[in-house]
């Protein structure tokens, strides 16, 4: 009894060692399986491109090679449907492959599986090269950069504020010349002569002293016409009637003064009429004032607001920004490159500000030149009102009244007239004030006609990519590839629908969350793409500088950022810039030194010779990629320049005037670097930083800015596509194997069975035999 039991428990125990056995080997059988299967790969996709991709033998032929040889000489395999195909003697697991199956996964045009092997073969070359060939030569730069960026801004907000204000002031002083333009209309100095000035020349109008003057005259020459009146009557009533038939001889009549009586009486109602009209040219006169008093407040709004420009900090001063690596990695900068400090004073706005005292003086002066001709004004009105009661009255007292007038006319007058009119010499230095405002004015002005000039010809540079002309075929090309690209899309866009909808179908199972969080953090990040391309062009110099440093600022931050953070937006924009072939600026000579009427040499326009500009921007246009590409090379060229200018210029004095002729110095410099680039393929960095740099250096920059967004990688892969043939949506880079094996049970199978009912083993116990499913799976 002892004895068979014993035999029992080493029957039991020898089945047991089979069956471990059994399963180690299934499981190694299908692990095995599964990489021979992926050691079958497109080669193309990896020697063009570094992907990873099922391709070259079937993969049921290598799976049933790998299962074979797995075998070897020590066991059975079987077909698909279990089959026996050969035995095999000493065997002692005598183990059978009765079924074996394979199945495809993770697709190389699933936007994560593609990132993540451009990432795989990126990680470790990219960031090195990048930041060799790219971030230790802008490092230099970086400073004095964001210095600039926060120096224009600041100066042409500061410019926008003061032309506002000088506007004002101009049409301030418009105001006030018209008002003394409308005095001198008037012919007051005629009316009223003023002292030690003649008569201006075609008046014969009478004036105001003649007629005050000859009030005396009139009263005596109707005194004298009266006498010699009653004289002349008492004569004739003093002669005798006549004799009859003789007729009375009577005296001559008298010469009386009427018609020096009429003429003067019309000459002091005209003089009294003028008198009184200058009432009307008064209110006239406070009105133009007025407005010039409306036009001086809108001016200190503006002095107010570039007072509070200046209080603030200076963009230029902060400039703290230096790119990873320096510190960290203990580099000290290098002593050869110096690149001068733009530094806060550039920027001061205060040095443009008037002050507040000045507009309180500028208001009074024009609230003393409405109070000078109103006062005038009055008193000639009192005076037209007397000199008619004069010819009314006939009053002799009047005579020193109107004598007094003349003198307080002529006193009032003379205030006003010499100072506004003739000579008008605080008319003068009140317009000098306003001048000295804007003492740089005119040459701002010349600077900025440069600057027009030069935008003009940098206009004309860019916009001859107008003139290349695709063939037919070349177009068809690009709408290929773009419809690759527009069909990997929807197809990862299927994806993403699919995964959320059984996301939310299996809402409360945590096994895919961390998964399904990370695809739809990568999925909102590739919809926050910035269209550069599709920016309104500026339209001016000052909107192309003020673009310029926005854009030398998006490249410093994104170079910043993706350093410090390592993302794959620094992996993409190198794999881009290794894998993908751009324009050799030299080919694009001819147009950008003169032009290309005619249709354009087919390497030109082919998307062969431009997919880095495709991969970028997206138009289906070879010329409006390249536009594109060539647009922001210059507006990075241009802020580059433009901090060369400020420091070139910084001796002007004035800080708008610095401003202008730094942009003309950027402009001119700037055009010279594209023309370089032309002739031979690469353009100084900056006259502090003399290194090169080429036109595919600046694409790589542009990556970083523009960011490896989804619409950036589906077209990748649609320009992969186009150029191998393959359908990256149904190339695998993963598999997972199926194996079900079994074998024979020498002892107690039925004990063995009962014993698996306790979950003791993996498989089951079927007739005699025991079966497992053993599952593997792996990706590239």
């Amino acid at each position: 009894m002892i004895v068979s039991g014993v035999l029992l428990l080493m029957a039991l125990l020898i089945d047991f060692s089979r069956i471990a056995a059994f399963n180690y080997k299934l499981d190694s059988m299908a692990q095995s399986s599964v990489r021979s299967v992926l050691s079958a790969y497109d080669e193309a996709l990896y020697e063009q491109y570094g992907l990873f991709g099922r391709g070259g033998s079937s993969a049921e032929e290598l799976l049933e090679t790998a299962v074979s040889g797995s075998l070897g000489g020590q066991g059975s395999t079987g077909s698909s449907t279990g089959g026996v195909e050969q035995k095999r003697n000493l065997d002692m697991i005598q183990m059978s492959i009765d079924n074996k199956s394979i199945q495809p996964a993770l697709k190389l045009g699933e936007w994560s599986v593609f990132r993540r092997q451009v990432e795989q073969e990126m990680k470790y070359k990219g960031p090195i090269d990048l930041t060799i060939e790219l971030f230790d030569k802008f490092r230099p730069l970086a400073q004095s950069m964001e210095q600039t960026a926060g120096a224009v801004d600041t100066l042409q907000n500061a410019e926008k504020i003061f032309d506002k204000r000088q506007s004002a002031l101009e049409k301030m002083i418009n105001h006030v010349e018209a008002a003394s333009v409308l005095a001198k209309e008037t012919g007051a100095d005629n009316l009223v002569p003023l002292s030690g000035a003649g008569t201006r020349a075609g008046t014969n109008a009478v004036d105001f002293a003649t007629v005050a003057g000859g009030y005396s005259s009139y009263l005596g020459w109707i005194a004298l016409d009266k006498a010699a009146t009653a004289a002349y009557e008492a004569a004739v009533q003093a002669i005798p009637p006549p004799l009859s038939g003789v007729s009375s001889v009577l005296p001559p009549p008298p010469e009386l003064n009427s018609v020096l009586i009429q003429q003067y009486e019309t000459d002091a109602g005209d003089v009294a009429g003028r008198l009184l009209d200058l009432a009307a040219a008064a209110d006239q006169h406070q009105r133009l004032v007025e407005q010039g008093v409306v036009q001086l407040k809108l001016a200190l709004q503006e002095e107010k607001a570039l007072e509070a420009l200046a209080a603030k900090p200076s963009g230029s001063s902060s400039g703290n920004r230096a790119l990873p690596g320096e510190a960290a990695n203990g580099k000290t900068p290098d002593s050869r490159v110096a690149v001068p400090s733009i530094g806060a004073d550039i920027a001061d706005a205060s040095s443009l500000l008037l002050g507040r005292p000045w507009f309180q003086e500028i208001e009074q002066d024009l609230t003393k030149q409405a109070e000078r001709f109103r006062l005038f004004a009055a008193d000639a009105r009192s005076a037209g009102n007397r000199l008619e009661d004069a010819l009314q009255q006939r009053n002799p007292a009047l005579i020193p009244l109107l004598q007094g007038d003349v003198a307080d006319l002529q006193e009032r007058l003379s205030l006003y007239w010499r100072a506004y009119v003739e000579p008008g010499q605080e008319l003068e230095q009140l317009r000098s004030k306003v001048m000295n405002a804007d003492s740089g004015k005119e040459l701002r002005a010349a600077e900025k006609k440069k600057a027009a000039s030069l935008w003009k010809q940098a206009r004309e540079l860019l916009d001859g990519f107008n003139s290349l002309k695709a063939a037919e075929a070349e177009l068809k090309e690009f709408q290929k590839v773009d419809q690759l690209a527009k069909g990997n899309r929807t197809y990862n866009e299927g994806l993403t629908a699919s995964h959320e909808e059984s996301e939310s179908a299996s809402e409360g199972a945590g096994g895919m969350d961390g998964d399904a969080s990370g695809q739809r953090v990568e999925q909102n990040q590739s919809d926050v793409e910035r269209d550069f391309a599709a920016a309104s062009k500026p339209t001016n110099a000052d909107e192309a500088i003020s673009d310029s440093q926005k854009l030398g600022s998006g490249v410093l931050d994104g170079m910043a950022a993706m350093l410090a953070q390592g993302g794959e937006r620094l992996l993409a924009a190198e794999y881009g810039a290794r894998r993908f072939t751009s324009m050799d600026p030299r080919m694009l000579q001819t147009l950008l030194t003169g032009g290309m009427a005619q249709d354009a040499a087919s390497e030109l326009t082919s998307i062969s010779n431009q997919q880095l500009e495709y991969i970028l921007y997206g138009m289906v246009n070879p010329a409006g990629n390249l536009a594109a590409a060539y647009g922001e090379l210059f507006a990075l060229r241009l802020a580059i320049r433009t901090m060369e200018g400020l420091v070139e210029s910084r001796g002007a004095g004035h800080p708008l005037l610095v401003l202008a002729m730094a942009g003309v110095y950027g402009l001119r410099q700037a055009i010279a670097d594209i023309q370089s680039l032309a002739a031979t393929g690469e353009a100084e960095l900056s006259k502090y930083v003399p290194v090169r740099l080429t036109y595919l250096d600046y694409l790589r920059l542009f990556s970083l800015m523009h960011g490896s967004g989804n619409s950036q990688i589906s077209r990748m892969i649609g320009l992969i596509e186009h150029r191998t043939g393959a359908r990256l949506s149904e190339v695998s880079t993963g598999a997972s194997v199926a194996l079900q094996g079994s074998l024979p049970l020498w002892f107690l199978p039925r004990l063995t069975k009962l014993i698996g009912y306790g979950e003791a083993l993996d498989g089951q116990v079927t007739g005699g035999r025991y079966e497992a499913i053993s599952l593997a799976g792996w990706s590239y």
